[in-house]
């Protein structure tokens, strides 16, 4: 596990990852609202697929937390296309696929948060659990950013207050219509949270 040494400091800091990939904007804006609430960040800046699938296979340097700042399409990251010289091989039509991510993610005990629209659909999230994190919470359909940054603020908050993954996200995800679209998978099952601000379960 990645183990700064901001994690032994006397105000402990929390420790989160961010894989910027073709949105270096959007993750700059996220790893400054971090740092505002006191967590040590570390920015990948991804440049090609191959950067990316190192990042989601690290297994015993695997972070705490890992956010991925991207666009999606139907539960793939979009990449894009490159030169003949970059191996885009695991690119379909310059997107990622969840089958490729099933294929190679080992983070284990990683908390994945992905900020692309529809991430958060059963095909990628069920990838993403394929590699041994603790959780994975996306939206599974198109968001804007001011509602990825209102979920990020208020998730990393709670979670700076003690609150575990589960209450953290029922909190977050209960602001507002489109932050309910956020979804919560666990070992267990799928969590949505219903219009009370009360979490439901999708699927065991």
């Amino acid at each position: 596990m990645w183990n700064p040494v901001d994690t032994r400091f006397f105000a402990k800091k929390l420790p989160v990852a961010i894989a910027a990939i073709d949105d270096g904007s959007e993750a700059n804006y996220i790893r400054t609202l971090l740092e505002q609430l006191n967590v040590v960040t570390l920015l990948h800046a991804i440049g090609t697929p191959n950067d990316f699938l190192q990042v989601i296979s690290q297994e015993e340097t695997a972070p705490p937390y890992l956010i991925i700042s991207a666009h999606g399409d139907e539960g793939g990251l979009i990449f894009g296309e490159y030169i003949e010289e970059i191996d885009a091989s695991s690119l379909q039509d310059g997107i990622m696929r969840p089958s490729v991510i099933a294929e190679t993610i080992c983070l284990p005990g990683t908390v994945v948060i992905n900020t692309a629209c529809s991430a958060g659909v059963k095909e990628a999230g069920e990838a993403f659990m394929n590699g041994e994190i603790q959780a994975y919470i996306a939206a599974d359909e198109d968001i804007t950013g001011e509602t990825t940054s209102l979920f990020l603020m208020h998730y990393f908050h709670r979670v700076l207050k003690g609150d575990s993954v589960e209450e953290a996200w029922e909190h977050a995800a209960s602001y507002d219509e489109e932050s309910r679209l956020y979804r919560l998978y666990l070992r267990d099952g799928i969590y949505r949270v219903g219009e009370d601000g009360k979490k439901r379960i999708i699927k065991r």
